[in-house]
């Protein structure tokens, strides 16, 4: 996992500096005992694309389970009224792909399953004139878990509290290259 953390931080530090890339940390992450990491490519003054990826690995306050996930996050940006390109208030669109394992701590066995999402997203990007940034964003989507076997009951009992609803919160902080 950390080899493909460093793969993806070096890549958003390798890209030419004649383009804008922010990128950016999510604190709230950090907060519940996991890591997000993203890259936001300016397309124009207006829109941008961004990917990011997750991990965290926690029991949710289970004495069952422990689950640790893996999630894939496209974003694309609008912004109504950017000041420095790509910032200040935004609306957008998000994918959510989520590779979830849960382990049984009593019996140690695995199961695992796909979660997608696509949902809607707003927030605020604040720049400063050095290159700091700070972002605060909210998101809602509809989701489906994909995986395990209708009649496993362990797969069932695992999986049931996950909600179609799809609700995301970011705490970001970053830093703007190029541009």
């Amino acid at each position: 996992m950390r080899t493909l953390f460093l793969t993806c931080l070096l890549a958003v530090f390798s890209l030419s500096l004649s383009a804008q890339v922010d990128a950016k940390l999510n604190v709230g992450s950090l907060i519940f005992g996991g890591i997000g990491v993203a890259a936001d490519f300016s397309l124009s003054e207006n829109t941008s694309l961004s990917g990011g990826i997750g991990y965290a690995a926690n029991d949710f306050g289970s004495d069952n389970f422990k689950y640790t996930n893996l999630r894939l996050i496209p974003e694309f940006r609008y912004y109504l009224n950017p000041n420095r390109g790509a910032d200040k208030f935004f609306v957008g669109g998000y994918g959510k792909l989520t590779f979830v394992t849960a382990n049984d701590k009593g019996d140690d066995t695995e199961t695992d399953a796909t979660r997608g999402a696509l949902g809607i997203l707003f927030g605020n990007k604040w720049v400063t004139d050095s290159g700091f940034m700070f972002e605060l964003n909210m998101g809602l989507g509809r989701g489906t878990v994909f995986g395990g076997s209708d009649d496993d009951e362990e797969f069932e009992a695992i999986f049931e509290a996950v909600s179609g609803l799809d609700f995301r919160l970011g705490i970001i902080a970053g830093w703007r290259f190029g541009g």
